[in-house]
């Protein structure tokens, strides 16, 4: 798929978004794009947010740039839930934490992408198998992310739990 076709005006990357931020004034001028159209792009941006129809899953992709520590998003509407997101990036991991404000639980598809490689995962000091923490959010949560590939542990680590 072309990306120019997927977005005529430009704004599926976050310096486009920014461009169009510092634009604004108290009256909008012509070709920008609405608040919550660029609140809704922010997200899928930087928290790579999706929903799957129907009442299903959150899915988080979260793509910070590098020059941020953290990110944090609060009262994120998902279906009937309202969801409170903060990721924060180190240099050997990736925390996210996850609370469901109000609503019903809802199910998360957590994953940092291809182009990050993960060697393993915990939820709630939890250790799951694969690259994507996939659970059922009622409550707070953390999910850890280490970066690496899988199977790079390091013995020391291993050997001092």
């Amino acid at each position: 798929m072309d990306p120019a076709a997927a977005d005529p005006l430009g704004f599926d990357d976050p310096a486009g978004l920014i461009d169009d931020a510092r634009r604004w004034y108290r009256v909008r001028a012509e070709g920008i794009i609405d608040p919550p159209e660029f609140l809704g792009r922010t997200l899928r941006i930087f928290l790579g947010a999706e929903l799957d129809s129907g009442g299903g899953r959150l899915e988080l992709v979260p793509a910070i740039p590098a020059m941020w520590k953290s990110l944090a998003v609060r009262r994120l509407r998902v279906h009937r839930t309202l969801v409170d997101v903060e990721v924060r990036r180190r240099a050997e991991w990736v925390t996210v934490r996850l609370a469901v404000m109000f609503g019903p639980p809802i199910a998360v598809r957590l994953s940092l992408g291809e182009d990050q490689a993960v060697a393993r995962i915990t939820v709630d000091e939890i250790p799951l198998q694969g690259d994507a923490a996939i659970f059922t959010a009622s409550g707070e949560h953390e999910v850890t992310m280490y970066l690496g590939r899988p199977g790079s542990q390091d013995q020391t680590w291993t050997e001092r739990r």
